[in-house]
């Protein structure tokens, strides 16, 4: 019978809300308050500034290509390379087509599916097949070659970008 006590009496509890509580919790809604306020502010003071179209990236980083001179060099992996990557970079922008990680018959099939105008396809996956040859297939193209597959990947730009009449 030692372990089982009997009930204690109900304990008021005197004295009233603390002021100084009362005061804190107001400031700390105030200072919410204001900054939910400035930061609205803030986020209304910046325009969004419209996406850059895909062609005007993709010409810029073909001359970023053409400027870096690796021809001239002797990186011929390295130009086909990034070649390639500014073409898939510009398919996606474009078409919104994942086309970095996959192959060009892959490609290929994804935008014959997307009913993408045939003549686009075609000069996309022939770009690409050149491309592939000197990537996997360790073909050594000629400095004309060279220069012809750069003229292509400005072509398929071209020729993808939708002509404004005034």
């Amino acid at each position: 019978m030692d372990d089982i006590r009997p009930l204690k009496d109900v304990v008021e509890i005197s004295g009233r809300f603390p002021a100084l509580l009362i005061i804190v919790l107001i400031l700390a809604a105030l200072v919410i308050i204001v900054f939910i306020y400035f930061k609205k502010q803030k986020v209304e003071e910046k325009p969004a500034l419209p996406p850059r179209p895909a062609e005007e990236i993709a010409r810029n980083a073909l001359s970023a290509l053409k400027e870096a001179k690796l021809m001239e060099k002797g990186l011929i992996k390295e130009y086909y390379i990034r070649l390639s990557d500014i073409i898939r970079t510009y398919i996606e922008n474009k078409y919104r087509i994942f086309a970095m990680d996959r192959t060009t018959w892959e490609l290929f099939q994804e935008m014959k599916s997307k009913k993408i105008e045939r003549l686009y396809v075609d000069k996309i996956n022939d770009f690409l097949e050149d491309c592939d040859m000197v990537k996997f297939a360790k073909y050594a193209p000629s400095e004309k070659e060279m220069k012809e597959v750069y003229k292509k990947a400005e072509e398929i730009v071209e020729i993808t970008t939708p002509k404004i009449t005034t």
